[in-house]
């Protein structure tokens, strides 16, 4: 039983790379997985990465919600795709919530199973070696 658990855990990542690879070394991810829209955890996410657009943009972050067997890229979540094999890494979430912060090289960089303030996740991102690089050519380093 713990070595399926391990090895589920492991090979979760692999549709990420899959289905991501278009956005490598041009975007860093944010994964929303929620069993429902209205989540608590999931609208505090939502709503806080609404009013942040001009930072999303800044920090080349693309948001996807996974619900269920659907995924929707940008927010709000609309235009649903299903039957794409990113959804099924995250299908069984004992909180009914989890995130994930894939950064420019594919890798997942952080993973949560409740919502996270903003400024902790930015300066997460903007810690991360590349982006530090693109503050430094932009002046702002």
């Amino acid at each position: 039983m713990l070595l399926c658990t391990v090895l589920v855990f492991l090979f979760s990542g692999v549709g990420h790379t899959q289905d991501l690879q278009p956005l490598r070394w041009q975007n860093r991810v944010l994964l929303l997985y929620t069993n429902n829209l209205t989540h608590p955890q999931y609208k505090k996410m939502e709503e806080a990465l609404l009013a942040e657009q001009g930072a999303i943009q800044a920090r080349k972050l693309v948001v996807y919600t996974v619900l269920g067997e659907q995924v929707s890229r940008g927010l709000p979540a609309q235009d649903w795709q299903g039957d794409v094999p990113l959804r099924k890494a995250r299908q069984n979430l004992p909180k009914g919530f989890g995130l994930e912060l894939i950064g420019l090289d594919g890798g997942v960089k952080y993973r949560s199973t409740s919502a996270v303030n903003l400024s902790e996740l930015w300066a997460l991102i903007d810690g991360m070696p590349m982006r530090r690089a693109e503050l430094k050519n932009q002046g702002q380093l």
